[in-house]
């Protein structure tokens, strides 16, 4: 099982350029980052209603600049995207910038995507709540087949433009691994298996049966079984110490890699520190330990 990092990076954090170099200097596979267009004043976030919004959330850089940044300086590590929100996106620019980074990176894309769980930042982008999965199923179709085919033309009810050519085409054929970012549903299972082929849950309790149910209905579609990448933040929540610093929140990282070695699960993302570079180094040097007990 590969083990990547999980990053959160701003201008208050260190340099990608940093993080990157010393993550790939200690064998770490990728590294993934995400991105929102923008926060609105008045988000509320579902996981803690009454709380105030993490700082974080304010702050979070171009995605592809970011990667690039982290390509120019690696030669091996993968560079996640951990969620590009689909529906936000106007899918030729979307397309040409995923492509863009996968040939600049000699191909290293892990294209996470996701539906979006903020209403307010999707209105803001012209995306109605009810509808962000049609939104989502409808463009990252149409990215697939600019990425695929020469000449591409679109008219449908969220997008449309005439026959386009879109270049450059993405190094990694077909495309670069597609992971869909989301909790495991019924709707959620049938994008992985119809339009991606991988699936990014967060950790928790659910995954197990969802990764059964998952395998069994793309078996079922005569589909290949998805590919499995975890995220588990570990001390990126509030309140929970880091794996470097307490044993049994260690012990409890190990038992949770272990968890998800036992289902066939291919990677997890575990959160590391982004507040000190020396903090950082040492969930790094964890993560390398980590890395090399599940390989």
């Amino acid at each position: 099982m590969l083990v990547g990092a999980n990053l959160i990076v701003n201008e208050d954090t260190p340099s990608i350029v940093d993080i990157a170099v010393r993550a790939e200097e200690r064998g770490i596979e990728s590294i993934f980052q995400g991105e929102h267009t923008h926060t609105p004043v008045a988000t509320v976030h579902p996981a803690m209603p009454g709380e105030a919004l993490p700082e974080f959330y304010k702050k979070f850089p171009d995605v592809f600049v970011t990667l690039a940044a982290a390509a120019a300086v690696t030669t091996r590590l993968r560079l996640g995207t951990g969620v590009v929100l689909v529906a936000e996106h106007n899918p030729l620019q979307l397309a040409k910038s995923v492509a863009s980074l996968d040939r600049l990176s000699g191909g290293r894309v892990e294209f996470g995507v996701g539906y979006g769980w903020n209403p307010l930042e999707l209105a803001n982008n012209g995306v109605e709540w009810a509808e962000r999965r049609a939104v989502f199923g409808e463009k990252l179709s149409v990215i697939k087949r600019l990425w695929s085919e020469e000449v591409v033309g679109h008219d449908g009810k969220y997008s449309s433009f005439s026959d386009s050519w879109l270049w450059p085409k993405p190094l990694q054929a077909p495309h670069p691994p597609i992971l869909v970012g989301a909790a495991g549903n019924k709707a959620t299972r049938r994008d992985v298996i119809a339009l991606a082929g991988g699936w990014y849950p967060m950790d928790s309790p659910e995954v197990p049966a969802q990764l059964a149910a998952l395998r069994a209905e793309a078996a079922d579609a005569g589909r290949p079984e998805p590919a499995v990448t975890i995220n588990v933040m570990a001390g990126q929540f509030p309140g929970v110490p880091w794996y470097f610093e307490d044993a049994g929140a260690r012990d409890a990282l190990i038992a949770t890699a272990e968890r998800y070695q036992a289902l066939g699960v291919q990677r997890i993302v575990v959160g590391v520190p982004m507040d000190d570079l020396d903090r950082l180094r040492l969930g790094l040097d964890h993560l390398a330990g980590l890395a090399e007990r599940f390989a």
